[in-house]
């Protein structure tokens, strides 16, 4: 996952009623219902309202981002979960949560961001979670993903599991990974991708899922009326004026989509 910074924690709590605002103008869903579709194959119950989530600050590494577990906590609560963060951190914040009868603990370290599933002993992970949960933003933007091309920035962990979402989706999936190895990998796996230049993938392709670290490599000159682009990482790879000109359609938060379907999947 991308280590985010306090500065990028406050911007991104500060800005959940703008991002679900822009959610729902470009691809008419909220945030809650984009988990539930996100999360499972079939329309089911997920119950999100008033389920005890705590969210533990963990000190390894780095150390604590400032900020960031609160962040968690307020879009847990958005979905209306009964979410708290623990004043204690790390093994002692989980003896805290559990004692606070919590159904479901939110950690990350430098590595990894994981809800894990007290109830049933299951781990959620962010990556797939992220990743699918974007396909849905895009799916829906989109009116619909079957026969449609879409280029596919990064086969990293996110990537990957877009790749696998897309393809189960019925896209037709062209990537963009300049590292061989993974490259290779991703296609002995049996993945169904097509590896191509950027500018001819993004000549061919109107919709676009960005899941590299790469900052600023579409211009504006590569996106048009028809483009949307879904961006689950930072930075993103749409410079300013890019971005400028998808507007909405630039669908874009590093946290809430994330940690909205690791919720819904944990309380299946």
């Amino acid at each position: 996952m991308t280590r985010l910074t306090a500065d990028d924690v406050g911007a991104l709590t500060g800005q959940l009623d703008e991002f679900e605002a822009q959610l729902e103008s470009v691809a008419g869903i909220g945030l809650r219902d984009l988990a539930l579709r996100a999360a499972t194959a079939e329309p089911v119950c997920v119950p999100l309202h008033g389920a005890r989530i705590a969210a533990v600050p963990v000190s390894s590494g780095e150390g604590l981002i400032p900020g960031f577990s609160e962040c968690v906590a307020a879009i847990l609560a958005r979905l209306g979960c009964d979410a708290w963060v623990t004043e204690l951190a790390d093994v002692r914040g989980i003896q805290e949560a559990v004692a606070g009868d919590a159904g479901v603990i939110f950690m990350a370290d430098d590595r990894r961001f994981i809800a894990l599933d007290l109830k049933k002993g299951r781990c959620i992970d962010d990556d797939p979670a992220t990743a699918d949960g974007y396909v849905t933003a895009l799916e829906a933007a989109a009116g619909g993903l079957l026969g449609r091309r879409v280029l596919l920035l990064g086969l990293g962990p996110v990537g990957r599991a877009a790749a696998r979402r897309l393809v189960s989706r019925g896209a037709i999936v062209e990537v963009v990974e300049p590292d061989s190895v993974r490259l290779r990998g991703a296609l002995e796996d049996g993945l169904k991708i097509s590896p191509v230049e950027l500018a001819d993938g993004l000549a061919r392709c109107a919709l676009i899922f960005d899941a590299t670290p790469a900052a600023g490599i579409i211009d504006a000159g590569d996106v048009g009326a028809e483009t949307i682009a879904a961006v689950p990482g930072m930075p993103s790879a749409f410079t300013a004026g890019a971005r400028e000109i998808l507007g909405a359609r630039h669908i874009h938060e590093p946290l809430a989509v994330g940690v909205a379907v690791m919720a819904a999947r944990a309380l299946l």
